[in-house]
C-alpha cells in the first residue's frame, strides 16, 4: 500500500522572488476536534467534518472548483454521509510502512505551509504557496485549497483547490496548479493591504470511513512581500519620507510605522552551501564536480554520485542507525534581526511561532527533525548563528545579515525508520526570528524618534522558512539557489559475488577496480554482449535483509531488495519484486526463479559503474553486467530504478480506487 503525502503548489496571482517566506501561524480556539486514529498536530484547527458549518464551508469550495452534484456524485454523498467510528487501535486502518522486516518507521498526520518562491521569468513571474498534507493511513480522497486574503478575509488572490484520489504513485503525490499575474498587479494588491494572510484547508476522506478537517491560517509580513515586489520592479522604495529631516518627527513616525520597511539594494539574498547537490560521476572519473538533480545522501555507501556519503561502521540490521546532514547557509533581511529563538524561548509560546528546527519529511508520511534528538535546542544550536546588523542611512532601512553553519556531526536524525530509501524528501528549516523593521533600539531612536515603548510595540516574532524544491515540477533557471529533493539510496550485491570478463572467466565484484574490464551490455539491447569498462565503484555495509534468488539453472545470487533485475523482454525490475516462476535474463538466456527468500547480510554489498571503453554512451543509458550467471544493473541502472517514478495511466487509477470513485474521478479529469 502506498500511503498519502499530497503537496499542493498553489501559483497564486501574485509574483515576488524568494525561496523563503517570513510567516507565522494563527491558532484559533476550537472545540474538542473529532479525529479518529490520528496525532494531533499543535498549530493546526480540527473542524468536525461533520457539522453542518463544516459541510456548508466545503460545499461553498467545492462549487468554486467547479465541482457539483452532477460531475461529482460520490464526493457530494461522502460529504453528507456521517463519518464512521472505529477502533483507533485497530491495526487494519493504521498502518506503518515497512521497506524491510525489521526497521518501522512511525507515520503521523502532517499539515503545513512551507513558504513560497518566485518561478518564470518577466511577465511570467509566479507566486507559488505550497501547502503539504501528509496522512498515516490509507484515503480515498484528499482535497487541498489555499488563498491569499487581507485582514478583512477579503481574497488577494483566488482560491486555488485540487482534489487527489486515493494514494498514487510518487508522480502523483505532488500536484501543481496554474494562475498567473503580473509583478505590477501584486504590488498593488498587497500594498492596499495592512495584513496579508495564507489560508490553507485539507478535508481527507479515509478508505476507512473516517474524516478529517485541517485548517491553518499564516500570517505573512507585509513588508517582505512588499519589498521583494519592489525590488522586481526596480522601485526605488526606502523606509525614508520624501525630504525627511535626518530625525523623523513623531508625526512621521506613526506613518513610517505602516510603511514600506526594505533595504533597497541587497536584502533578501541568501545562500545554502549545505545540503547541496554538488557531486556526479562521469565515465572518466570517480568524482568530478557537478549536478545531477538529487542531493544524494548513500545510506551505508560511497561512491562517485554520492554527495553525502552515510556509512556506519559494521553493526546488526536491527540496530537503527541514523542519519547526519550538514547545514551552512545565509540569508540577508529587510529588517534587524535581534536574536535566534529555540523551543526554549518562552516568548514563542504566546506568539504562536514554530521554532528554529530543521526537519526531512518523506513522502510516506514519515518525519523526523533535530528537536526530537536533543533535549535543549538552544544550548544545542544557538552557538552555530551569526547575526551581522548594519543600518542603510540612504534608504533608512536596516538590513541583517544570518548566517548558520551546522556541522554535520551536530544536525542527527535518529528517529526510527529514518535510515531507509526515499525519493524527493523534503529538508525544511525552520529560523524562528525577534525582528524590529525600524532596526536595533539606537538607530530607531535616532532615525525615527521612537521611544523605548513605541519600539518594543513594533518589535515581533516571525519565521522564516527555507526548503528542498520540487524540482521536476519549477523551472530550473527561476531559483536564487539551486537546491534539490534529499534522495536516500542504497543498492548492492553481496561480496564474493562473481562478475563475468571478457574472457569468460570470473571474479569476486570486491576485487575490481577502476579500469578493469567485464562483459556486459546496453540496458536498451541486453541481448548483445560487449566489453565494458569499470568506472566506479560503490562500497558498503548492509543492515536489512537482502533478496536471495535461484533460477531452474542452478545460479543463485544475493542482492539488496532495490538492486535491479532484467525480466526476459529487457525491463529493469527489483529484486523484491520479483517471484518464483518469474523469468529473467542470464548469461544463458532466460531462466524461471525457482527460489525466492530473504535472509540476513552482515558483511560489505558492492556494485560497479559501467561504461563503453571508446567513452561513446547514449543519452540515459545504462548497462547490465553478469553476477553470477544473472543479468543485473549496474550503478547507474540501479540509482535510475531505485525510486518508483511510474506516471499511472487512467486505467491503473480506476484499478485502485474504488469503484464508487470512478465517476468523480473520469469527470475530474474535464474539469481540472
Amino acid at each position: 500500500m502506498k500511503l498519502s503525502f499530497l503537496a499542493l503548489t498553489v501559483s497564486s496571482a501574485l509574483a515576488f522572488g524568494s525561496v523563503a517566506a517570513f510567516e507565522q501561524p494563527i491558532t484559533k480556539k476550537v472545540s474538542t476536534p473529532i479525529v479518529q486514529g490520528l496525532n494531533v498536530q499543535q498549530g493546526v484547527q480540527y473542524v468536525d467534518p461533520d457539522s453542518k458549518e463544516a459541510i456548508a464551508e466545503m460545499e461553498k469550495i467545492f462549487k468554486e472548483a467547479g465541482w457539483n452534484e452532477k460531475n461529482s456524485p460520490q464526493l457530494f454523498k461522502e460529504l453528507n454521509t456521517p463519518q464512521a467510528k472505529i477502533d483507533v487501535q485497530d491495526a487494519r486502518f493504521v498502518r506503518s510502512y515497512n521497506s524491510s522486516d525489521t526497521t518501522e518507521a512511525e507515520l503521523e498526520s502532517y499539515f503545513s505551509h512551507l513558504g513560497f518562491n518566485i518561478v518564470g521569468e518577466g511577465a511570467s513571474k509566479l507566486f507559488k504557496i505550497r501547502l503539504l498534507n501528509a496522512e498515516p493511513k490509507a484515503t480515498n480522497l484528499t482535497i487541498l485549497s489555499i488563498k491569499l486574503v487581507n485582514e478583512k478575509g477579503e481574497q488577494i488572490t483566488t482560491q486555488q483547490t485540487a482534489r487527489f484520489f486515493g494514494d498514487g504513485g510518487s508522480n502523483l503525490n505532488r500536484k501543481v496548479l496554474g494562475g498567473e499575474a503580473t509583478v505590477e498587479s501584486a504590488y498593488e494588491h498587497v500594498s492596499r493591504a495592512k495584513e496579508v494572510y495564507g489560508k490553507g484547508t485539507a478535508y481527507v476522506m479515509f478508505a476507512d470511513g473516517t474524516k478529517v478537517l485541517k485548517k491553518i491560517d499564516v500570517k505573512y509580513d507585509k513588508h517582505a512581500i512588499l519589498g521583494m515586489l519592489a525590488k522586481e520592479l526596480g522601485l526605488p522604495i526606502n523606509n525614508r519620507p520624501a525630504n525627511a529631516p535626518l530625525v523623523m518627527a513623531k508625526a512621521g513616525f506613526a506613518e513610517a510605522a505602516g510603511g514600506v520597511g526594505i533595504a533597497q539594494f541587497d536584502a533578501f539574498q541568501h545562500v545554502v552551501d549545505h545540503p547541496r547537490d554538488f557531486r556526479k560521476a562521469d565515465a572518466n572519473k570517480q568524482n568530478v564536480a557537478g549536478q545531477d538533480g538529487v542531493i544524494m545522501v548513500c545510506l551505508n555507501r560511497d561512491y562517485g554520485d554520492c554527495d553525502y556519503p552515510m556509512v556506519q561502521a559494521g553493526g546488526d540490521y536491527n540496530n537503527i542507525p541514523h542519519v547526519t546532514i550538514p547545514f551552512k547557509g545565509s540569508i540577508t533581511l529587510p529588517t534587524y534581526i535581534s536574536r535566534v529563538l529555540f523551543k526554549e524561548d518562552d516568548v514563542l509560546g504566546a506568539q504562536n511561532v514554530p521554532p528554529t528546527d530543521v526537519m526531512i519529511q518523506s513522502k510516506e508520511a514519515f518525519h523526523d527533525k533535530l528537536s526530537l534528538h536533543n533535549p535543549n535546542m538552544k544550548a544545542k544550536f544557538e552557538q552555530y548563528f551569526t547575526i551581522d546588523y548594519r543600518f542603510d542611512q540612504a534608504t533608512w532601512s536596516p538590513v541583517t545579515t544570518l548566517t548558520w553553519d551546522i556541522p554535520r556531526e551536530a544536525a542527527l536524525f535518529a528517529r526510527p525508520g529514518i535510515f531507509q530509501r526515499r525519493a524527493d524528501a523534503y529538508w525544511i528549516m525552520n529560523i524562528a526570528l525577534e525582528v524590529n523593521w525600524m532596526g536595533n533600539l539606537q538607530d530607531a531612536m535616532t532615525y525615527f524618534g521612537a521611544t523605548e515603548e513605541e519600539y518594543n510595540y513594533i518589535t515581533g516574532f516571525t519565521s522564516y522558512i527555507i526548503a528542498s524544491e520540487e524540482a521536476p515540477e519549477l523551472p530550473k533557471d527561476m531559483a536564487r539557489y539551486d537546491q534539490a529533493p534529499l534522495q536516500f539510496s542504497f543498492s548492492c550485491l553481496a561480496k564474493g559475488t562473481q562478475i563475468l570478463m571478457p574472457n569468460k572467466q570470473s571474479k569476486a565484484v570486491e576485487t575490481f577496480n577502476v579500469g578493469d574490464l567485464v562483459l556486459g551490455a546496453s540496458e536498451f539491447e541486453p541481448d548483445n554482449t560487449e566489453v565494458l569498462k569499470v568506472v566506479d565503484v560503490s562500497v558498503g555495509v548492509e543492515h536489512l535483509p537482502m533478496v536471495k534468488l535461484t533460477t531452474e539453472l542452478g545460479q543463485t545470487l544475493t542482492l539488496t531488495e532495490s538492486h535491479p533485475l532484467v525480466r526476459e523482454g529487457g525491463k529493469a525490475v527489483w529484486a523484491l519484486n520479483v517471484a518464483e516462476g518469474d523469468v529473467i535474463q542470464t548469461a544463458k538466456g532466460p531462466a524461471k526463479i525457482t527460489k525466492f527468500e530473504k535472509v540476513d547480510y552482515k558483511d560489505n554489498v558492492y556494485n560497479l559503474k559501467l561504461a563503453r571503453v571508446n567513452g561513446k554512451q547514449d543519452a540515459g543509458e545504462t548497462f547490465v553486467m553478469f553476477a553470477n550467471g544473472v543479468s543485473v544493473g549496474d550503478l547507474a541502472m540501479q540509482t535510475e530504478n531505485e525510486l518508483d517514478t511510474h506516471k499511472e495511466t487512467v486505467e491503473e487509477v480506476l484499478q485502485r480506487i474504488p469503484q464508487e470513485w470512478h465517476a468523480d474521478y473520469l469527470n475530474s479529469l474535464e474539469t481540472k
